[in-house]
This record gives structure tokens, sequence and C-alpha cells, in this order.
């Protein structure tokens, strides 16, 4: 309640204690001492720091390497009826595993690398073929997951050239060539 009062030319405004006075000025007072209290709490609490040294880090590899070196096989004056014959090991001497593909192309007579079947195998030869058909045909072959530190396959190659069925067609591939290029690659595993 509010009542106001004159007095020789002078006004005065006097407020009443009143029950919703008496409740907000308790809400304030309790409203300042949960700020004090929250903000006292989060600035009491302090760590020291821990530091921990020697933690190392190193990349892994994917490396191979295969036997011998130069060509697999070297057919000159073949005729039909002929094969060749030719193996390579590959071996993952890297720290990581890897899955491997074999990548083939020809160049030169594409008519003679089309006529030429190659049969691929690997690890047993005469097994299982990995691949089989045209010399020209294989452009990939997934070879699987060669493990890390020495993981070792041979791949067996046979290289056969059959007769077109007729003397016409086969006399048509006299004196042809062709080169064939096996890349293998890897991918971590």
């Amino acid at each position: 309640m509010v009542s106001v009062s004159t007095t020789k030319g002078k006004t005065r405004l006097m407020i009443k204690n009143s029950p919703l006075t008496k409740i907000l000025l308790t809400i304030a007072a309790i409203s300042v001492l949960a700020v004090a209290a929250v903000g006292g709490t989060f600035a009491n609490f302090t760590a020291a720091p821990t530091t921990i040294a020697s933690n190392a880090f190193a990349s892994g590899s994917l490396t191979m390497n295969r036997s011998g070196s130069g060509a697999i096989f070297n057919s000159v004056a073949m005729k039909i009826g002929d094969t060749a014959t030719g193996s390579v090991t590959i071996t993952n001497t890297g720290t990581l595993a890897g899955v491997y593909t074999l990548d083939g192309s020809s160049s030169g007579s594409g008519t003679l690398a089309g006529q030429l079947n190659l049969k691929l195998y690997k690890d047993v030869d005469l097994g299982t073929a990995i691949y089989d058909g045209a010399l020209n045909g294989i452009s990939s072959a997934a070879l699987g997951t060669f493990a890390a530190g020495g993981d070792a396959h041979t791949f067996y190659f046979h290289i056969s050239f059959p007769t077109t069925g007729t003397n016409a067609g086969d006399n048509l591939l006299q004196g042809l060539s062709t080169t064939s290029t096996f890349t293998w690659s890897a991918t971590q595993a």
C-alpha cells in the first residue's frame, strides 16, 4: 500500500510493508546468495598439469620385391601349337599387409595378342587359374592380401598359340609381334 502525505510544501511517498514486497525482497536476496555460491564453487577447483613424455609414432611401409630380373618369358619364332612358360615370385617386404593386383597391357599386334592365350596361376603351377583368356584381355587381376614382413607368392605364366581354326586365319598371324607389360601393385590392407 502506498500513501502520500504533504507537509508544508513537501510531498512524502510512503510505502508500507506489504506481503508482495517482502516476497520480492526475499527472492532477490536468495538470488544474490545463489550466484555468489555458484561463482565461488567454480573458483575453488584447480589441478596441476600432468606431462607424459616419449610418445612415439612411426609410419609403416608397403614395399615389394620380385625374383629375377628382365622379362618373365621371351618367345621368338612361335608357331601354331607352341607354348611359352615363365614364373616370377612377388614378396611383400614392407611392414604393412597389402592387397595386391596385377595389371596387364599389350602393345604391337592386337590381332596376335588377341589370339595368344594366357593362363596365370598363383602358388601352384597348373593349379586353379586366376586368369585364363586372351593375352590382351588381362587388364586387372585380384591377387589377394599379402601379409607384412616377407609373404611371397609365385605366379606361373603359360602362353599358348592356338589355331584360329583355318589355314587362312592362321596364315594371317605370320610375322606379327606383340609385347606385354605386367605391373603388380598393392594398397594398404
